[in-house]
């Protein structure tokens, strides 16, 4: 038979009242989270921008996050003008929800006030149908083609006489090569759109030297930036 003392008993009521006051606090945060979140919304109506900027912020603080959080700290942050964070929360959001047109038109709408090119967007129309083609092997299987049907058409007398064939096969296999060609200049063309950029969230000194204490030699402005890759990145 076990007997609890007084102070057994205290101990116990004190651990069980800590987990219900823990287990209450955390029932309360998600409530508390949608009431910051409401506010954010109703500031942003409201034209305050910079304070639904920090009631979205503060909602993903405390580590909670969705796609139309994301989606409308990108609609305050484009009202601020701040490209470069808005694109970074659109991008986000778009993670998240991916077949959102609305999303979808604001993203493309900030890329292009920043002068980004629309690379990472989902292709649509002839992007869609080019992606993953190589325009070098389109080419070069086109010359080929070309080249054969070039030559069934010089030695037709004796492509007919050895072999039974036709020489419309080779003018056939001709055209053949050239819209090869065509379409691989067309892919090439498309492909070439998809540029690569980065996203400065704010001015950025480019410094002489790799080193903190090295001087500025000029400064890129926030927004979008073309990038070129040069070496190992």
């Amino acid at each position: 038979m076990i007997v609890f003392t007084g102070l057994v008993l205290r101990r116990l009521m004190l651990l069980v009242g800590g987990l219900g006051l823990m287990v209450a606090s955390a029932a309360a945060q998600p409530d508390d989270l949608l009431r910051r979140f409401e506010a954010a919304n109703e500031a942003y109506v409201k034209g305050q921008y910079e304070q639904a900027v920090e009631g979205y912020r503060m909602v993903l603080d405390a580590g909670y996050a969705s796609g139309a959080l994301y989606h409308n700290l990108g609609n305050a942050y484009a009202r601020l003008d701040r490209v470069g964070p808005a694109v970074r929360a659109y991008e986000k959001a778009r993670r998240l929800r991916p077949d959102d047109p609305r999303l979808r038109h604001n993203l493309e709408h900030v890329r292009r006030r920043a002068g980004l090119p629309l690379r990472g967007l989902p292709p649509r129309g002839l992007a869609v149908v080019v992606e993953g083609w190589s325009p070098l092997l389109l080419f070069g299987g086109g010359v080929l083609v070309l080249s054969v049907g070039g030559l069934a058409v010089v030695f037709r007398d004796e492509w007919l006489r050895h072999l039974g064939g036709s020489a419309s096969v080779g003018w056939g296999l001709g055209g053949v090569g050239v819209l090869l060609i065509v379409v691989a200049l067309g892919t090439s063309f498309v492909q070439d759109r998809e540029r690569r950029a980065v996203v400065l969230k704010e001015n950025v000194p480019l410094r002489t030297a790799p080193e903190e204490a090295a001087p500025p030699d000029t400064t890129l402005p926030a927004g979008g930036m073309p990038t070129r890759a040069i070496g190992d990145v």
